[in-house]
């Protein structure tokens, strides 16, 4: 898991949604060896939500630092952003 992908405050949870992608994929992996096909879907299914999470989390840090970036080049271009933005 790379830290820079996530805000700061979604690593925490970012961490656990991780963690139990992990799980999930060993747990499958164990379930198919035993010839358990519905508890490997099961697992599986649990994977892609917390994939999903993830997916989400980098999301938003995406967007985020898109923001940055516009902000920086209005700034650039010496739009007072403070002023914009206490108008909104």
């Amino acid at each position: 898991m790379n830290h820079s992908d996530f805000l700061e405050k979604d690593i925490p949870m970012a961490t656990v949604h991780y963690k139990i992608c992990k799980l999930c994929l060993l747990r499958a992996r164990k379930a198919l060896k035993q010839g358990n096909l519905e508890l490997a879907e099961k697992r599986m299914e649990d994977f892609q939500r917390s994939l999903d999470e993830l997916k989400k989390l980098k999301q938003r840090k995406q967007q985020y630092d898109r923001m940055k970036e516009f902000v920086v080049e209005l700034k650039s271009k010496g739009v007072n952003v403070e002023h914009i933005a206490r108008i909104i």
